[in-house]
C-alpha cells in the first residue's frame, strides 16, 4: 500500500458520520470500531477501488463473538448483491443467443410457469422485466432455511409448495408499469437459466462470471461447502446473538446465494468499470455492460444492478441483507472509484451506510444525501398514537415508543429515533429510510418503509 493509500484509508476509518444531517447541528465523526461497537456488529470487511484497481482492503473485528479475526478475504454472504453479480452471467447467455431479453419467459420455462393473470394478458413477463424489478411479480425477499433442514427445489420456492417457507410468486401489476423489488422474480430467472442451459446454476455462474472477473474465493454454494466454513463469518441477529447454525441457507441462489469476499466484489466492480470504459474484453461486451446500467422503470435499477447518482457521478452496485448479514457495494460509472463493505450482523445496515458516506467523501463520489434536514414539530398526542408493536414481512417485528417528545424504536444500544418531516412522515435516523404512517380514525393501519422513494416493506399493527 502506498503512503497516499494508507492516509486515505486512515481518513475513511476515522471519518464515519451519521446517515442523516440535521439542520443546525454539528457533524460528528466516528471510527469504524466506534460504530461497530454501537451497532453490535462483530465483524466487518472493506475493500476500496481507486484509480481503477483495488487500492486497499481490510478486516475489522471477529467472525463471531470470541471467534477469529475478520480479514479482507473472509467469506460473507453477499445476500442480494448476488443478483447484480449473476446478472452479468445471464447477459452472457443473452449475447450467446441462448436467452432473449424480450421473449416471454413462460415460453421457455418447463417445470414451473408464472401463473396466467389479467395483469399479463396483454404484456407477458420478460427477462428484461425480471432483471430490472419491473415485472410486477410478488415475493420481495427470502428468509432462508436453518442449516441442516430439508431445502425446497426452485419450482417449490416459486409455487410456494413443498417445504418452501414463502408464498407463491405471482403477478400483481402489468409488467413494465411499476418498479417493485422482487426476489421472487429473480428466482424465476434462476430457473430459466438452468432449464435453458441444462446446467447447474453454481457451475454456470463460476464459468460465466466468477472466474472471468477473478473472483477466486466466491461461489454460489448453498449450503456452504465444508472446506470453506472455517473461512466464513458467522451471522448475528439484531440482538447480537449468533444466527442458528451460524447462517441460513438459501436455495434462491441468484437472489441471495453467493458467498464472497470484499476483495472479490471489488474485483467485480473494477471489471465492470473496465468493460464500460472499453479497457477490457469480456465476459460481456461494452454495449451490454452499458445496457446493464441503463435505468429502467423508475430508474432505481438497470438489468441487475441498483443505480444512483447523476451525470459524472452515476453509480451502480447493490445492497444486501440475509439473515445475520448486511452489505453494500458501489462503483462510479465514469470515475474509476468504488467500495465494498460486508458485515456479519442484522444491525450492519447502518454501519454500511456510514462507511459508504466515508468512501464518498474521501474518493469524490458526490453527495449521497440531500441537504440538511429541517425537522417538523408534531403534536405529542399524534406521536403517542403511533406507539405500539407492528409486524412486517416474515413476522418481522417493529416496536415504536414515545418518550421525551421523541418517536423511536428501542435498540440494544439505545434509541433509534424516527425524525419527523411531518405529522405522518418520518426518517429513520440510522438508515435514512422513510416511514409513511397511514391512519384511520386516529388509529394506525399501516406503516410503509420506503428507500429512495420505492416501498421496501410495510408493517401493520400486531394486534390487528
Amino acid at each position: 500500500m502506498t503512503g497516499d493509500a494508507a492516509a486515505r484509508r486512515a481518513r475513511v476509518e476515522h471519518g464515519l458520520t451519521p446517515v442523516l444531517r440535521i439542520a443546525n447541528r454539528p457533524v460528528e465523526r466516528f471510527t469504524v470500531a466506534d460504530r461497530m461497537a454501537r451497532y453490535q456488529v462483530p465483524g466487518c470487511s472493506i475493500a476500496v477501488v481507486d484509480d481503477g484497481e483495488v487500492s486497499w482492503a481490510a478486516g475489522y473485528g471477529a467472525t463471531a463473538d470470541g471467534g477469529g479475526p475478520v480479514h479482507a478475504t473472509t467469506l460473507f454472504q453477499a445476500a442480494s448483491m448476488s443478483k447484480a453479480v449473476a446478472a452479468a452471467g445471464v447477459l452472457v447467455l443473452v449475447e450467446w443467443g441462448e436467452l432473449d431479453l424480450d421473449e416471454p419467459v413462460n415460453d421457455r420455462l418447463r417445470s414451473w410457469r408464472l401463473p396466467d393473470s389479467p395483469h399479463t394478458a396483454e404484456q407477458p413477463v420478460t427477462l428484461r422485466h425480471l432483471l430490472s424489478h419491473t415485472a410486477g411479480t410478488t415475493v420481495p425477499g427470502f428468509p432462508g432455511y436453518a442449516v441442516g433442514t430439508t431445502l425446497p427445489t426452485v419450482p417449490e420456492v416459486l409455487s410456494g409448495g413443498g417445504v418452501a417457507n414463502t408464498s407463491a410468486v405471482e403477478s400483481f401489476a402489468p409488467p413494465g408499469t411499476r418498479t417493485q423489488y422482487s426476489g421472487g422474480g429473480t428466482t424465476i430467472v434462476q430457473l430459466l437459466v438452468t432449464e435453458v442451459t441444462g446446467r447447474a446454476f453454481p457451475e454456470l455462474m463460476t464459468e460465466l462470471v466468477l472466474r472471468p472477473f477473478g473472483m477466486v474465493d466466491s461461489a454460489y454454494d448453498q449450503p456452504l461447502a465444508a472446506d470453506r466454513r472455517r473461512r466464513a463469518a458467522t451471522g448475528h441477529g439484531a440482538s447480537g446473538r449468533l444466527a442458528a447454525g451460524g447462517h441460513h441457507v438459501y436455495p434462491e441462489l441468484q437472489a441471495a446465494g453467493l458467498w464472497t469476499t470484499a476483495v472479490d466484489l471489488a474485483r467485480w466492480l473494477v471489471g465492470v468499470q473496465e468493460i464500460l470504459r472499453g479497457d477490457r474484453t469480456g465476459p460481456i461486451s461494452r454495449a451490454t455492460a452499458h445496457e446493464m446500467i441503463t435505468p429502467l422503470g423508475d430508474g432505481s435499477f438497470g438489468l441487475g444492478p441498483e443505480l444512483g447518482g447523476e451525470g459524472e457521478l452515476r453509480r451502480f452496485g447493490h445492497s444486501g441483507g440475509n439473515e445475520g448479514f448486511r452489505s453494500q457495494m458501489d462503483a462510479l460509472v465514469e470515475r474509476p472509484v468504488g467500495g465494498v463493505v460486508l458485515t456479519n450482523a442484522d444491525n450492519g445496515t447502518t454501519l454500511c451506510a456510514e462507511v459508504r458516506r466515508a468512501f464518498a467523501e474521501e474518493y469524490g463520489w458526490g453527495e449521497l444525501d440531500g441537504p440538511p434536514i429541517v425537522l417538523a414539530d408534531v403534536d405529542p398526542a399524534v406521536l403517542a398514537s403511533y406507539a405500539g408493536t407492528y409486524v412486517g414481512p416474515f413476522g418481522r417485528p417493529m416496536k415504536l415508543r414515545v418518550e421525551d417528545g421523541e418517536l423511536f424504536s428501542p435498540a440494544p444500544y439505545g434509541r433509534r429515533r424516527m425524525l419527523p418531516l411531518g405529522a405522518t412522515t418520518f426518517l429513520d435516523e440510522e438508515t435514512g429510510a422513510t416511514l409513511e404512517v397511514a391512519t384511520d380514525g386516529g388509529a394506525v393501519t399501516r406503516i410503509a418503509v420506503l428507500v429512495d422513494g420505492a416501498e421496501l416493506m410495510a408493517f401493520t399493527p400486531a394486534d390487528g
